[in-house]
C-alpha cells in the first residue's frame, strides 16, 4: 500500500522517498522504476527507495504502511526523517499502531485512519492496483497536524480523502471490517467477493461484529454494526474488490506472519481485559495462527 500511495504522489509531482526492509523490493525500484499495474495497463514510475534505517533527513511527512507487528521496530529505524516538524501518518490495519508510534512522535503531530484501496504486491518493485477506495483520516488532539492539508496533498494525488472528526471510530469501524472479511477469506482461501457465496455469511459476520462492537464500546467508541454489514456486501460488487485477495490471505500464501493478532486478536483481548467474552474472534485468531503454522505442510492438491 506505502507503494500505491508513493506511486500517485510521486506521479503528481511530490518528491517521495519509500522505505522498505526487502532488499530486492529496494533494488528493483531504484533500477527500474516502481512498477504499477492498474486499468491502464502497467506502466514505471521513477520514484526512490531504501532500505531502514531512515538518513538523518527529516520528511514533512512520513505515512506509515507497515505491518502492525512491525511499527515499533520500523519507527525506531525511521527517527531519522521524523524532525521538530514532521507530521507522521498511519492508516495501517489493526489497533495498537497509535501506542506504538507515539514514543516516536508526539501526539498532537500524529494524523491516524484508514483507506480502503486495494493493493497486491506482484513481486519485487510491481504492484497490482485494483479497484477503487477512499482514505478517511483526522487528527489525534489539537495541534500542528492540519489533516485538511494532508487530505488536499492526497487529493493532488488523485487519491480521494476526507477529514474524520472522530478517526478513532474510523479506525475501529475498518478493524470491524478486516475481523470480518480479512479473517474469513483467509481461513476460506478466497477473494472477498467470493464470500457472497456463502449462506451463512451475515450470521457469521453478525456474531463476530457484536464482539467487535461490545469491545469498542468499553473503550468509549461506537461501531454501527449494520452500517458494517452494508459495506462489507459492497465489496461483493466485481466493481468494488473483483479478484483482490485479502491482505492476511496474501500474507498466509506467502508464508509470512499475518496481522491476526492485531485484529480478531486484539479484539479478544481487549474483550478479556474489559471481562467480556469475544469467542468468535478468539476462534477465528487460533485457526489463522494454525494456518501460519502449517504453511509449509499446506496441501495444495489431491492425486487418485
Amino acid at each position: 500500500m506505502g507503494c500505491r500511495f508513493g506511486a500517485a504522489l510521486a506521479e503528481a509531482g511530490h518528491e517521495v522517498l519509500l522505505f522498505d526492509g526487502w532488499a530486492e523490493h529496494v533494488a528493483a525500484i531504484n533500477d527500474f522504476g516502481l512498477r504499477v499495474t492498474d486499468e491502464r495497463g502497467t506502466r514505471a514510475i521513477p520514484v526512490r527507495a531504501a532500505p531502514f534505517p531512515a538518513p538523518e533527513d527529516p520528511a514533512d511527512l512520513v505515512i506509515v504502511f507497515t505491518k502492525a507487528t512491525m511499527t515499533a521496530s520500523v519507527a525506531a529505524s525511521c527517527t531519522g526523517a521524523i524532525g521538530p516538524s514532521t507530521l507522521v501518518l498511519t492508516l495501517q490495519n489493526g489497533l495498537g499502531n497509535i501506542e506504538a508510534l507515539l514514543p516516536y512522535v508526539p501526539r498532537e503531530r500524529l494524523l491516524a485512519g484508514t483507506t480502503t484501496l486495494g493493493t497486491e504486491l506482484v513481486g519485487p518493485g510491481h504492484i497490482r492496483a485494483l479497484g477503487t477506495g477512499e482514505t478517511v483520516l483526522g487528527a489525534l488532539t489539537p495541534g500542528p497536524a492540519d489533516p485538511e492539508r494532508i487530505v488536499g496533498l492526497l487529493a493532488s494525488s488523485t487519491i480521494s480523502a476526507r477529514v474524520e472528526d472522530d478517526v478513532l471510530a474510523v479506525i475501529w469501524a475498518k478493524v470491524a471490517f478486516n475481523c470480518v472479511m480479512n479473517a474469513l477469506a483467509a481461513i476460506a482461501s478466497v477473494p472477498v467477493s467470493a464470500l457472497a457465496l456463502c449462506p451463512e455469511f451475515d450470521s457469521l459476520a453478525g456474531t463476530i461484529l457484536d464482539e467487535v462492537a461490545a469491545v469498542a464500546a468499553a473503550e468509549g467508541v461506537r461501531v454501527d454494526v449494520d452500517a458494517a454489514l452494508a459495506l462489507m456486501k459492497a465489496q461483493f460488487d466485481p466493481a468494488a474488490s473483483g479478484s483482490h485477495l485479502a491482505s492476511t490471505l496474501q500474507d498466509l500464501l506467502a508464508g509470512r506472519p499475518t496481522e491476526i493478532a492485531h485484529l480478531n486478536g486484539a479484539v479478544a483481548s481487549r474483550a478479556s481485559a474489559h471481562g467480556l467474552a469475544a469467542p468468535a474472534n478468539a476462534l477465528i485468531t487460533q485457526l489463522v495462527k494454525l494456518l501460519e503454522a502449517t504453511h509449509s505442510r499446506r496441501v495444495t492438491s489431491v492425486h487418485s
